[in-house]
């Protein structure tokens, strides 16, 4: 070899270290082979910004700007390698970035294009450094090699080998006892690491950990493992999971994703323990059908009850996508010994929601809920069954908008989980409506009709004094709004037309037609004044907005129409500007009222917000009220001149403390006839501390007696908290009382101890479903290994649930 310490080929300069620093015009692919284990993220616990700007995500902030890093370095210390800069790995790419070669001393082979590079030989390339005693480049075979021990660094990776070859062409690399560190706090050992550029990474003898070098309180070992990268896969043979040294988990066969394209495989396992249920346990199994369908499915063993099934189907095509879960345990001996004699102990639970496009613009819906019986939620609280534990909707509805056009038709149904005595709500089986809305008409006018027909069904038929039947319902509505910056005024005509055939029980067959038409005319106007004003050094502005609108329509019979839908409107301001008192079409009230009503409200300048708004209003009868909901109403109520006075009021203060108050007063009576008052309340005094405390009181008028009276319907109290323990441990609360029934609803305590690189959490629970039921007992507990998952139920949640605002605190 002759020695050309002076210049190189054609494609290189390259001058000794002391010299000035060459470049290499060649993107050196070895090093983005180099980057495959970094890439990958090893099983993927963390996404480092790398990865996250070549999935086309945003990168993570830089280490002082994020909580969650700051609460991770004092727990672990600084990180074992430096954070990704955003736009870095674009710029490694770019063919016109340089790579620079430095040593004590380079020679080259200018015919063969060989390069030696030794003493302290760095090939760098921006923030990439290869450093090694000597390295030896071949540029012509395109292979570099490293006769010893290396090192390879750059920005969220530390990568060490004894020794390494990497083939330039074939973007391939071989490591022997590699040792590497990832961001933020990943790091482990192999006896051997090769690469295949960006598509596959092998590790032989492998073993990871997230904790602090030194201080690992687990390992994980894997005789072979493979990252897939073009698939997105881990296979990991011979696996097994050791905590403080002691082997827990171990299979000869493992396969995990890397990246977040969703793979077949084993969940985490769950547990916990009740009154309700005993001990429980759950091994889900997630199952990858094909990119657009895919099957969890969940096993739950409870001792007092038995195996439960529970399945989850969710599928997405172009024209439709859905869900479809399904839980069904036999024979259910809990319930069986609750209920001697019941002959079907099985208890089940349906949903599956359902959309999709038709031509035309067509949309629909199908939205089904069933459970086996009326206790079945109160048994099995689930997120995919059941808002409510009073009844199940199920719906199917198709709809289209083309336009100023709309039409919906549907099909409601609900299940009666309330006690036997209490009557089924009505079916709508089926129900069309029809809306046209047209952009506004020459000379400022506004035009909107609306039509409905709807047939009510009971499940056995009609009822005495509970008739089915259908409903046809016409309301064109015809306005002239005129808003303009410091005034609003719109005159408005409408007529409702409504028309019965009706099916009574007992009643000879046939239909009983009936009909009604109330043409209502309406008058609403309000200005806007404002003023600023100071506090201190921080403005603020107050609007002050008054508000007059005048409601009339004529009286008509409407006794003998049955009650559907209907029910009286709600106790706020809002409602006070409704052109009809009641909420559906059953009633139309009769109305020659004024309503008046003032509005003021406080802003802060600097940041927008709303510190404080207020309102009043009342309305003025200029004529008495006869229609109504009931057969026996309260003759003076509709004989008064003028209604209760309505207020309202909502008061932010500094410190997190809301205050709302609705409040209904009488003035013939001058008593107080309704009231609502929340008091909510959150402290921070920081970032892992929370405190939260709320103030429920409910109070309305009932006549027990026949005599009206003020009486109390609710009275909560809700206290919880989040707060640290000394470094490693935090404590969580949350309390639930009824001062009106003096009753505990709910007790939680729980405890967090967190390390570096695990965590452990206990959740007690003490709960009652209903006010007549005895507290019941539940117990939770939860393992975490950072960057592995979480072992057990899922007490992270609960806490969400019942501490508000608790994913926002760094522990």
């Amino acid at each position: 070899m002759s020695p050309d310490t002076a210049h190189g080929p054609l494609l290189f300069d390259v001058t000794p270290r002391t010299g000035a620093r060459p470049a290499l015009d060649r993107r050196p692919r070895w090093l983005a082979a180099a980057l495959g284990l970094w890439a990958a993220g090893l099983l993927a616990p963390a996404a480092g910004a790398a990865a996250a700007e070549a999935n086309g995500q945003a990168a993570l902030p830089e280490l002082p700007r994020d909580p969650q890093l700051l609460r991770r370095e004092q727990l672990c210390g600084p990180p074992l390698a430096p954070a990704p800069q955003p736009g870095q790995r674009a710029r490694r790419d770019d063919p016109d970035t340089p790579l620079v070669l430095l040593a004590e001393r380079i020679s080259s082979n200018a015919l063969q294009a060989l390069y030696e590079l030794r003493g302290d030989a760095e090939l760098r390339r921006l923030d990439q450094r290869l450093r090694a005693d000597a390295l030896r480049l071949d540029e012509q075979a395109g292979v570099a090699t490293v006769p010893g021990r290396f090192r390879y660094t750059e920005a969220g990776l530390h990568l060490w080998g004894e020794a390494g070859r990497f083939d330039l062409e074939g973007d391939r690399m071989a490591v022997e006892a590699a040792e590497f560190r990832l961001y933020p706090y990943r790091h482990g050992r192999a006896q051997r690491l090769t690469g295949e550029g960006e598509r596959v990474t092998r590790l032989e003898g492998l073993r990871y950990s997230t904790c602090p070098p030194g201080r690992e309180a687990w390992w994980l070992r894997a005789s072979e493992l493979e990252l897939d990268h073009e698939a997105g896969v881990g296979r990991a043979r011979h696996a097994r999971l050791e905590i403080a040294g002691v082997p827990w988990l171990y299979s000869p066969y493992l396969q995990f994703p890397i990246d977040d394209r969703a793979h077949s495989g084993l969940l985490p396992p769950s547990f916990g323990e009740s009154d309700r249920h005993g001990s429980h346990f759950t091994v889900p199994l997630y199952l990858r059908l094909a990119p657009n369908y895919d099957l969890t499915l969940a096993p739950t063993y409870y001792s007092r009850r038995g195996l439960q099934a529970n399945t989850e189907l969710r599928y997405l095509e172009r024209p439709f996508s859905g869900e479809l879960a399904v839980e069904y345990l036999p024979d259910d001996t809990a319930y069986a010994e609750q209920r001697p004699g019941e002959a079907d102990t099985d208890r089940w639970g349906v949903n599956w929601q359902h959309r999709g496009d038709l031509p035309a613009a067509i949309d629909y819906r199908i939205d089904l809920e069933r459970v086996s019986d009326p206790t079945y939620l109160d048994d099995f609280s689930s997120d995919r069954l059941g808002s409510s534990t009073r009844e199940l909707e199920s719906r199917a509805l198709v709809e289209q908008s083309i336009g100023s056009h709309a039409w919906q038709a549907e099909l409601q149904h609900w299940q009666n989980l309330r006690p036997e005595s209490q009557a089924d709500a009505y079916r709508r089986w089926p129900a069309l409506t029809y809306q046209h809305d047209p952009a506004e008409l020459p000379g400022g006018l506004a035009y909107r009709l609306e039509g409905e027909a709807v047939r009510f069904a009971l499940p056995g038929g009609p009822e005495v004094d509970r008739p089915t039947g259908r409903r046809y319902h016409l309301n064109p509505r015809l306005s002239w709004p005129v808003r303009e910056q410091a005034f609003f005024l719109e005159p408005a005509v409408s007529l409702h037309h409504t028309r019965y055939d009706l099916e009574r029980a007992g009643a000879p067959a046939g239909a009983a037609e009936t009909s009604r038409t109330v043409p209502i005319a309406s008058v609403d106007a309000g200005i806007f004044l404002e003023r600023p004003f100071s506090l201190g050094s921080r403005p603020f502005l107050q609007t002050l907005e008054p508000r007059l609108f005048y409601l009339y329509a004529p009286y008509r019979e409407q006794s003998g129409l049955p009650i559907f839908d209907t029910t009286e409107r709600g106790n706020t301001v809002s409602q006070l500007f409704q052109e009809n008192r009641f909420s559906g079409i059953d009633r139309i009230g009769d109305a020659n009222q004024i309503t008046t009503a003032v509005t003021t409200r406080v802003l802060d300048i600097a940041d927008g917000a709303q510190p404080l708004r207020a309102s009043l209003g009342q309305v003025h009868y200029l004529e008495d009220r006869r229609v109504t909901l009931g057969s026996d109403p309260d003759a003076e109520r509709l004989t008064e001149a003028r209604s209760d006075l309505f207020a309202d009021a909502e008061l932010r203060l500094p410190g997190n403390l809301r205050l709302r108050a609705e409040y209904r007063y009488d003035p013939d009576r001058g008593t107080r006839s309704a009231s609502r008052y929340t008091a909510d309340w959150q402290y921070r005094p920081g970032p892992a501390s929370l405190v939260n405390l709320a103030y429920r009181v409910r109070e309305e008028t009932a006549s027990p007696d026949g005599e009206p009276v003020i009486q109390r319907t609710q009275e909560l109290i809700e206290a919880s908290a989040a707060a640290p323990l000394g470094t490693h441990w935090r404590a969580v609360g949350h309390w639930a009382y009824s001062r009106l029934e003096r009753q505990h609803l709910e007790v939680v305590a729980g405890v967090e101890h967190r390390r570096c690189c695990w965590a452990v959490r206990g959740t007690v629970r003490r709960f009652r479903s209903d006010f007549d039921e005895p507290l019941e007992n539940a117990f939770m507990i939860e393992l975490e290994l950072s960057g592995l998952g979480r072992f057990g139920q899922g007490t992270t949640e609960f806490f969400r649930d019942v501490v508000p605002s608790y994913g926002e605190t760094v522990f």
